[in-house]
């Protein structure tokens, strides 16, 4: 093989594996998009890494039970760009979250905001 079809087959490659690594599920398949709740619960567990920041948020019931909601973010970097931190939100913290509805029945939400125990909001956006 010559030098420029070695150079010409890595270039093929970078490229294909450039691609693989940017491929990313889509919203619409986990989420949906035209519904939205509130759920007020405490900060039960952090996942502050890839590919998503997790909070997941323990919501009481009438019935003295509770649920867990998974609530997901952007990613770890993303997040710190906008003056986030892993300090941020806390575990035991008491919060106020709006997001969109997981499918399929699942407690699961996409972040839109997060009300903080000092009332502070903060906005996700992707």
């Amino acid at each position: 093989m010559t030098i420029m079809a070695k150079r010409i087959s890595c270039a093929v490659i970078a490229c294909f594996m450039s691609a693989v690594a940017s491929a990313h599920h889509s919203f619409a398949a986990e989420f949906l998009g035209d519904q939205t709740i509130k759920i007020e619960g405490t900060v039960s567990e952090i996942w502050f890494k890839n590919p998503h920041v997790r909070y997941y948020i323990e919501v009481p019931s009438d019935d003295g039970t509770s649920t867990t909601w998974d609530v997901r973010t952007s990613s770890p970097t993303i997040l710190v760009r906008r003056g986030w931190n892993r300090d941020t939100i806390a575990e035991g913290d008491r919060v106020i979250v709006e997001g969109y509805l997981g499918r399929d029945g699942r407690k699961l939400l996409s972040l839109i905001s997060i009300e903080l125990p000092d009332g502070t909001v903060l906005h996700h956006s992707y």
